[in-house]
C-alpha cells in the first residue's frame, strides 16, 4: 500500500510505503540517462514526507546541473575489470606501472572489496579504514598500504567519472603514518675502504674473467657513488650517453625489470656533469671493453654485451666487496649508493636546486631529505662552510673592510 498526498516536485514523486516489514519513505525520478529510478530512502520514524520531498529536490538539482545518474548495482570486482581493459590501455602508461597496478589489484583490493557493490563501498567508508588495519596487522609497511590505497584513490576516482558513484570515499580516509627510514650512508673512510676492498678482490681472482667482474662491479660502484643514478639508469647507459671529454653525463633511459623503458618521471631526464675521477673511471672502462659503439651498453656482460643482472650484480660482487671492507652496517647496494651520493652532495654545500636537478626528483621536498642527513650525519659541515666564507685573503694596501 502507498500514498501520495501533498504538492510533488515536477518530474519525480514521493509516497509512503506500508510494506510488510513496517513503513518506509520513497522517491521516483528520472536521472540523466532517461532511467526511471525508484529510490527507498528509509523507515520511519527515520524518514518523513518533508525529509524525502526535500532528497527528492536534491536529486532532482543534480540531475539538472550535474548530469546525475543513480549509482548502480556494479560490484567492484566487475568496474576493476573494466578499468584495466577500457581505462588503463588508453594512458599510455610504462608496463612496469600496469604491472604494479595489477598486481596491488589481484593480490590485494580484489580479495578484499572484489564481491562488494560500489555504492557499498562509497556509503561504507568504514570498510576502507578496516582494510588499513587489516593490512598492517598482516605486517605491511605504512608505505606499502598508501601504496594500495594510492591504487583504489585512483580505480574510484575513474567510477566516479563514469558516474557509477557520486563521491570518492578514499579521499576521506586516515591513510596510515608514513616514517622516513634513517638513510644508510657510506662516510669518506668506508668509501676509500670499499675501493681498497675491489682493488684486493680483483689482485686475488685467478681468473681474467673473474678479475674483469670485479673491475666492472668497481666502476659501476664508483659511478653510482659520483652520479647518483638510480639502478635501472646506470644499467641502461650507452656509450652514446657519455661526452667523456665535456664531462658530461644523459640520462635518457632506464632498465626496469628487464624491459628497457623511459627514466622514472620527466624530471628523471636529466644532463650531469662529470667530476674528473668519473670522467678518468669512464674513460679507463671504455678502453678496457670490446663494447664501444655508440648503442652499446656501458655496463653490460664481459664478454657477451648483454644487459647485468642487478641481483646476481650484488649478490655475488657488491656485497661481498662491502663484507672485504668491513662494512657491516644495514647497506643496500644501488639504492643506499644513491642515498651516499646525494648526502655527500648536501655536505659539501652545493646548492639545494643543484642537488635537486642531479638527483632527477621531480619535487623539492624530496631533495630535503639529504640536506637535513647532511647535516646530521655530518656535523663539520657547518665549520667547513665557515672556514670557506671566512678564511683570510689577500689584500691589496688599497683594499678596506
Amino acid at each position: 500500500m502507498s500514498t501520495m498526498a501533498g504538492k510533488q516536485p515536477k518530474w519525480g514523486r514521493v509516497w509512503r510505503y506500508q510494506g510488510p516489514r513496517g513503513v518506509s519513505w520513497r522517491i521516483r525520478y528520472t536521472d540523466a540517462t532517461g532511467r526511471r529510478v525508484l529510490e527507498t530512502l528509509g523507515k520511519e520514524p527515520d524518514w518523513n514526507r518533508k525529509q524525502a520531498e526535500a532528497a527528492l529536490r536534491e536529486r532532482l538539482v543534480d540531475v539538472a546541473r550535474d548530469g546525475y545518474r543513480h549509482p548502480d548495482n556494479t560490484s567492484f570486482q566487475d568496474f576493476a575489470h573494466r578499468w584495466l581493459t577500457e581505462h588503463l590501455p588508453g594512458r599510455n602508461l610504462k608496463p612496469t606501472t600496469i604491472e604494479s597496478y595489477e598486481h596491488t589489484l589481484r593480490a590485494h583490493l580484489l580479495p578484499a572489496f572484489g564481491q562488494l557493490k560500489l555504492r557499498t563501498l562509497e556509503q561504507q567508508p568504514e570498510l576502507i579504514d578496516r582494510y588499513i588495519s587489516q593490512k598492517t596487522r598482516d605486517g605491511y609497511s605504512a608505505k606499502t598500504v598508501t601504496n594500495h590505497l594510492l591504487v583504489l584513490q585512483v580505480m574510484l576516482k575513474r567510477a566516479v567519472r563514469w558516474r557509477l558513484i557520486s563521491r570518492n570515499p578514499v579521499h576521506d580516509c586516515d591513510r596510515p603514518r608514513l616514517e622516513q627510514p634513517d638513510l644508510n650512508v657510506l662516510t669518506e673512510t668506508e668509501i676509500a675502504r670499499l675501493w681498497t676492498a675491489y682493488n684486493e678482490l680483483e689482485s686475488d681472482a685467478e681468473e681474467d674473467l673473474a678479475k674483469a667482474w670485479w673491475r666492472l662491479a668497481r666502476t659501476i660502484t664508483f659511478t653510482a657513488l659520483t652520479t647518483a643514478l638510480r639502478r635501472g639508469e646506470l644499467l641502461a647507459l650507452q656509450w652514446q650517453d657519455i661526452q667523456l671529454l665535456e664531462h658530461r653525463l644523459h640520462v635518457q633511459r632506464a632498465i626496469v625489470r628487464g624491459q628497457l623503458t623511459t627514466p622514472k618521471s620527466r624530471s628523471s631526464r636529466r644532463l650531469i656533469e662529470l667530476g674528473p675521477r668519473t670522467a678518468q673511471l669512464l674513460s679507463h672502462h671504455w678502453q678496457q671493453t670490446p663494447f664501444r659503439a655508440d648503442d652499446d651498453l656501458v655496463f653490460c656482460h664481459p664478454q657477451l654485451g648483454t644487459p647485468l643482472d642487478p641481483s646476481k650484480l650484488s649478490r655475488h660482487y657488491l656485497r661481498p666487496a662491502l663484507k672485504t671492507a668491513g662494512i657491516t652496517k644495514p647497506f643496500r647496494p644501488f639504492h643506499d649508493l644513491r642515498h651516499t651520493a646525494l648526502t655527500h652532495e648536501a655536505a659539501a654545500g652545493n646548492p639545494h636546486a643543484y642537488i635537486q636537478m642531479k638527483a632527477g626528483h621531480s619535487q623539492s621536498t624530496i631533495t630535503e631529505r639529504y640536506i637535513h642527513a647532511a647535516q646530521v650525519i655530518f656535523p663539520g659541515a657547518a665549520a667547513k662552510a665557515e672556514e670557506r666564507m671566512f678564511n683570510p685573503v689577500r689584500r691589496t694596501p688599497q683594499s678596506k673592510l
